[in-house]
């Protein structure tokens, strides 16, 4: 009895073994072979592709970059005007910015990164920089640079070189110049005024620059004077700058310093003794004040030694005339009678 039952079991396997075959066997009568889907992770011995195989992104459009200077006349600019440039990008790409800069002997005076503007029915993107007032000389010029990305490439553009221009100054004028002048005078040491008009007291100190330099003793302003103060050049050259406040008078220059923390803050135009009555030289203090007009003509003196002083006086001309003591400018006395104290030194020299 149990071989039959054996016999019934191998029976209907083999049965079920002949139903598989005969559903799978269309499928590969017909050619096709299982699918087997895998993801390229997970797939053995899978690789990624190689670079080359990738599909290449487009490169970054080309650039026109251009800058230019305006305001300028035969490649100069009035000292004391601001400079303007301005520029243009194309093809206009939004959100690019372009870094611009104006420089002076290879100095950035300033500078900036502006985002550019479309200029309105165009392709092309609109940028300006505008400087402070200029007042150094030098050769400037405006740099202007696309850094590039990836939707514009990059772009470097340069304007012409232009230089700043100085002008003729003398009495009686009044203007902005004027005022920039008179402000580069007292921040170069000498006694002037801050305003807009070349008054008496500018013409005093412009004598006092030119006999500082050793140029010719006149009351007007040439642009050679303006270009060297604007340079921060021009000012006295102390002969004791490490002692304290003090009076330096130059004989051979004809002028009279007040020194204080080293460096000569107020330089005068003086006259001192004519050849045949000398102002003596060297160290001395002050001792005496003696305020307003004395029976000599003196006003507002300061004695030194015996009866040298400095004084005021209604002639002070550009070359050696007193008795010995030294004549300052009579406008100038009070101010220079205040500023000396008794005890302060004083040296002649030259």
């Amino acid at each position: 009895m149990r071989a039959v039952l054996g016999r019934r079991r191998i029976g209907l396997l083999l049965a079920g073994l002949a139903a598989v075959v005969l559903l799978v066997a269309p499928a590969t009568t017909a050619g096709h072979a299982p699918t087997r889907v895998m993801s390229a992770e997970s797939a053995p011995g899978a690789s990624t592709p190689l670079a080359s195989e990738r599909r290449a992104s487009p490169p970054p459009g080309r650039a026109h970059l251009s800058v230019q200077a305006k305001g300028l006349r035969k490649g100069r600019l009035r000292v004391g005007h601001r400079s303007r440039a301005v520029g243009y990008l194309r093809p206009f790409v939004p959100g690019q910015r372009v870094r611009v800069a104006l420089v002076r002997r290879g100095h950035v005076v300033t500078k900036r990164n502006p985002l550019l503007k479309r200029v309105h029915g165009t392709d092309k993107g609109r940028f300006e920089l505008r400087s402070p007032a200029l007042i150094e000389p030098g050769t400037y010029r405006v740099v202007a640079k696309h850094a590039g990305t990836s939707a514009q490439g990059r772009a470097v553009a340069r304007s012409s070189k232009f230089h700043l221009k100085y002008p003729n100054l003398g009495p009686g004028g009044r203007n902005s110049a004027v005022k920039l002048f008179n402000h580069l005078l007292v921040r170069r040491g000498y006694f002037s005024t801050h305003g807009r008009r070349y008054s008496a007291k500018t013409g005093l100190a412009v004598m006092a620059f030119r006999k500082v330099n050793g140029m010719k003793r006149t009351f007007n302003a040439s642009p050679g004077i303006f270009k060297k103060l604007a340079a921060g050049r021009g000012s006295f050259h102390l002969q004791y700058p490490g002692k304290g406040k003090h009076v330096e008078v130059d004989i051979a220059r004809q002028v009279m310093v007040l020194a204080n923390h080293g460096k000569p803050q107020y330089t005068f135009p003086v006259s001192t003794g004519a050849p045949a009555t000398p102002t003596i030289r060297g160290h001395y203090h002050f001792y005496m004040r003696q305020p307003g007009f004395n029976s000599e003509g003196m006003y507002y003196s300061v004695y030194w030694h015996g009866g040298y002083a400095i004084h005021g006086y209604h002639s002070v001309p550009p070359y050696p005339a007193s008795h010995g003591c030294v004549r300052n400018p009579i406008p100038e006395s009070k101010f220079i009678y205040n500023w000396v104290s008794l005890g302060m030194s004083i040296y002649t020299y030259g």
